[in-house]
This record gives C-alpha cells, structure tokens and sequence, in this order.
C-alpha cells in the first residue's frame, strides 16, 4: 500500500500528531476555551488590513484572544492597544473603523501615540495630580505587518519571535499574495461553532463533493497523489499542483511568481489566505479570519479581491478582464459567501455533536492539515519555560 492510500492514523501515529481524546474540550467547556485564548494572547495574530489605516489617525478595532484591541495610525506608525480606557474601562473604539485622536466617550480622558493619559479633565482638582503625574497607560500590543496583513499580540517574557521568523518560508508568499490590486469586497458571518471547527473545515480536502456538489466539489474527489501539503514552521500550505511549495516561496521573494493553481495558506492559529481560479485564466484571493467569541461562537470575516500575482492571458483576454472585473468581484464574493454558509452549516451541526465526543478523529489522507493544525495548536498550548534563576555569588 502506497504512503498515499493509508489512513492518516497510519502515517501520524509515529509522529504523535493525531489529536488526542481531549481535543474537543475548550469546543464544549468555557473554562477550557478560556485558559486556551489566554495562551493564544502571546502568538501573532491576523488583526486585519492595512487599507483600513491609510490615512494619519485611522483605527480599526479588532479581537487578540477575545480581548478588544484597536490599531491606529501616527504618522508613518501603528500602534496597538487594548480597548479599554484606564479609569473606568470604557471601550475607546465603539466602531468598526474610522479617524481621530484617542479620546474616551465615558468622560474624555485623551491618550497619546505613547498610550499615555495627557488630557484628564479637572486632573489636579478629581485626582490630586496633574494628567502626566498619574502615569496613567493604555496597555500596549505589539504589532507587526507582512504585505498588508497587519498582526498583533500581548507582550509577554516568552515572546520573542519576529513576525517574520514566526511566518517562515510564508512570509514571502503572504506579503505577495495579500497586495490588493483594488479595495477589497468583504462579509462577515456568526458561526454558531467553535473556531477550530471552522479551520478543520477548511482544511478538510475530503468534505467538498459531499458539501460543495455544485462547486468545489463538481469535479469529483481530488486524489492525494495530485496535489501538494507542506508545512512551514507550525502552519501549513495546499497547493492543487505536484510542484513544491518551497519553490511557490522562492518566486514569490524574487517578484516572478505567477498563479497558476489552487493555493490555500494556514496561518496559526486563525488565518487562511486561498487563492482558487474563477474563469479562464483569472484568479482571485480570498483571506478567511475566523475569530473566536466563545467557546460555542466564531465570527468569519472575510475579503476577496483578484489575485495580484501575474497571469498567463493574451492582449484580448485582458481587455475582457478589464471589462468585467467590475461584475466579476461581485460574483466572486457572492460565490465565496455561499460555500462559506455550506462550510457554517455543517460546522453548527458538529457543535452540537461534539459534547459526547471523548475520542480522536479518523483522519484520512486528504485531512492530513488537519492533523498538522491540531499538533501546531497543542504545541501552542504548552505553557512557556520560566526561565532559570541566575544562582547569587
């Protein structure tokens, strides 16, 4: 039996990537999903895109393990902090995006580019000191940008990995694959179900004739020795072609990649960017950020725009490109909405199953990233090395 045709019980058990019998509690117990988000605070996480920040003083809100933060622009830098002001912990940011200083809504305390409370009314007078006296501060998120892909996370002793060294060999393909050509289209969906359903889902290369008969699935089941997984670091990669990964990278770092297949990046712990054909020639992108709520709840956020890599087209099939595109990026949005309500669908009805489940999943060859996902995730949940007390002379 060639590698291909065995189970995925087969291949990962010498590895120890099958996910254990417990794998489904923080899916069902609050507690669990708590302390599992209070790990994930300290890992670099998608938080959104940079077009919402153009401007000097645009902000954008966003959820790091659950907790409210936002992004803003000074300057020519970002700055993140978690949404809460210092005095009586009123969110700053009530809105998705928009412009302007840092002022509480609640009783118009005003922060600087630093998170440092500088304008307190009646300062002296409600708090015996002067504004910059209370050394009153915003808690701060580091952040990090690939392309257009902005990250955060939650300082934190431990952690010390760049983005760029936390993305590895994706860093290139994310930074070329996420250049919009053009504003993005974007929708949101509430997924009754917890957000590793959501991922498996998505890493599942088994479920589409079953699930998408009418489009991923039309040409019946895809064979394992016919495309390509690679990890890289603890994320992983799909790729509807035999060439390698490593070389997709290596052109994407020196400007001459082109699109040319089915591509789907997974970026722990909750971003997928895919990349899929629409007609003829043309591709698009789509960027999947499935966020945590709850333990039973995940928000989809998603935005699909043409691919910006090269394509291989004739003269007259970029003349009726260009004459399209405006009613095509609302096809493609339309269509990627609708496999994504297939994908909810089946997610919800697997919430709702997995309370019995005391077991491991039998993963078969064409959910291998879904093995990978869960050993990444448990690797994530690991608690970090205190470090070792330097012995006194």
């Amino acid at each position: 039996m060639s590698p291909d045709r065995r189970t995925m019980n087969e291949i990962t058990t010498s590895a120890g990537d099958t996910p254990p019998a417990d794998w489904a509690r923080p899916l069902v117990d609050a507690a669990a999903f708590a302390a599992e988000q209070a790990r994930l605070a300290h890992v670099w996480t998608f938080l959104g895109i940079t077009a919402d920040l153009a401007r000097d003083g645009d902000w954008m809100t966003a959820s790091l393990a659950t907790r409210s933060v936002f992004v803003q622009r000074f300057g020519r830098e970002l700055r993140g902090f978690e949404n809460l002001c210092v005095h009586r912990f009123y969110p700053l940011r009530t809105a998705r995006r928009g412009n302007g200083p840092v002022v509480c809504g609640f009783h118009h305390w005003r922060y600087d580019a630093e998170g440092r409370a500088l304008g307190i009314p009646l300062s002296e007078e409600a708090f015996g000191a002067v504004s910059r006296a209370l050394d009153a501060r915003l808690t701060p998120i580091e952040i990090a940008v690939c392309g257009t892909l902005v990250f955060g996370r939650f300082p934190a002793p431990h952690a010390t990995q760049s983005l760029e060294e936390f993305l590895g060999e994706g860093y290139s393909v994310l930074a070329a694959l996420s250049q919009m050509p053009a504003r993005p289209l974007g929708f949101t969906r509430s997924i009754e179900a917890n957000w590793r359903l959501s991922l498996h889902i998505s890493l599942d290369d088994y479920h589409a004739v079953a699930v998408h008969p009418d489009s991923f699935g039309r040409g019946g089941y895809v064979h394992r020795a016919d495309i390509t997984y690679a990890r890289f670091g603890p994320h992983n990669a799909f790729l509807n072609s035999t060439k390698g990964f490593a070389a997709f990278a290596a052109a994407c770092r020196d400007g001459t990649a082109r699109s040319t297949c089915y591509t789907i990046l997974q970026v722990m712990p909750n971003l997928l960017l895919a990349q899929a054909r629409t007609d003829g020639n043309r591709f698009y992108c789509a960027l999947h950020h499935y966020v945590p709520v709850s333990h039973d709840r995940t928000l989809l956020q998603m935005w699909t725009y043409p691919t910006p890599l090269a394509i291989n087209e004739t003269w007259l099939g970029r003349l009726y490109r260009w004459t399209t595109d405006p009613v095509r990026r609302y096809i493609v949005r339309d269509r990627v909405a609708r496999i994504m309500d297939q994908d909810k669908a089946v997610c919800e009805r697997l919430q709702r199953s997995v309370s019995a489940v005391d077991r491991s999943p039998r993963l078969g060859a064409l959910e291998e990233r879904i093995a990978w996902f869960e050993e990444s995730y448990r690797q994530l949940m690991v608690p970090p090395q205190e470090p070792t007390p330097t012995p006194s002379p």
